[in-house]
């Protein structure tokens, strides 16, 4: 689903002492199939965007446009329950969602609230089931005898059930061991291909973002600072400090290299891997 913000703003409690402007004139357009990185330091806006993206949120000023729904500022939207049946949510912590009695009836909430037979809905539990890695033997227990990441797999599995075209990540890593993290953001990427989904990451891992997404946004104060592509973003180091963000460590490691031996490296160094395929390749050439 393609998605369009036009000079989106959010207000936080307005005419009250509280009073916090979230979101100044914030234009985005993001393409249906992408996969795009939200990244700024902690208040900068990122995660009021993504939740204007379902409805949880609305514009104190502005539009934004997914697929056929439009969600417009001071109007009644009367479509939102639809437009969450395409839009799905990965919070922090999305295992704290789990609620019910059997993983079964857990992932199968959102389709029978959306009005699925529970025939349409049976069929959708056995689809996602292996999406997350997960096996059939764990739909008759109860969520919260699994472990912690099989309790994040049944939440994620709660969302995917509902079929969404956008999938929408909110720091969806949080709390995770590096492995952990490693192996949640290959699943999303594995689903992001195969479902074809437009897909949202707001993330502080700047590795995540050079690795995985064909677009990075850059949030400053409640404004989009940058936009482009992980090599656009990345070679912005001085910019990036500036506002407290760094760039990956294999950049930083290239272009240290690049300083001290003073040599030529590619530009798209964002795995531990291309870096040293890269330095492999310049030695070899060296010695030619």
């Amino acid at each position: 689903m393609e998605i369009t913000i036009k000079n989106l703003d959010h207000t936080y409690m307005p005419g009250t002492p509280f009073e916090h402007e979230a979101l100044k004139g914030i234009n985005l357009h993001i393409e249906s199939g992408k996969f795009v990185a939200i990244i700024g330091h902690t208040g900068s806006g990122k995660s009021t965007i993504v939740q204007h993206l379902n409805g949880l949120l609305k514009p104190t000023s502005g539009s934004i446009q997914i697929g056929e729904y439009l969600i417009e500022a001071n109007k009644k939207n009367k479509d939102i329950s639809k437009l969450r049946k395409h839009v799905g949510v990965v919070f922090q912590y999305p295992e704290h969602q789990l609620f019910d009695e059997t993983v079964e009836s857990d992932i199968a909430f959102g389709p029978l609230n959306f009005g699925l037979s529970k025939e349409q809905v049976q069929k959708r539990v056995a689809e996602v089931i292996p999406l997350v890695n997960l096996s059939e033997d764990v739909l008759k227990k109860s969520p919260f005898d699994l472990s912690g990441g099989q309790k994040r797999r049944v939440a994620i599995a709660g969302v995917l059930a509902s079929k969404p075209h956008v999938l929408v990540l909110d720091e969806p890593t949080a709390g995770l061991d590096p492995l952990g993290r490693t192996q949640m953001m290959e699943l999303f990427v594995t689903l992001h291909k195969a479902e074809k989904l437009t897909t949202i990451l707001v993330t502080h891992n700047m590795e995540f973002a050079a690795m995985y997404a064909d677009v990075v946004v850059v949030m400053d104060k409640g404004k989009i600072l940058l936009q482009g592509s992980p090599e656009e973003i990345f070679n912005s180091k001085d910019l990036l400090k500036q506002i407290g963000l760094d760039v990956p460590q294999t950049v930083q490691m290239a272009m240290m290299l690049e300083e001290r031996f003073d040599i030529k490296l590619p530009k798209h160094l964002f795995t531990n891997e291309k870096l040293v395929e890269a330095i492999v390749k310049l030695l070899e050439k060296g010695g030619e």
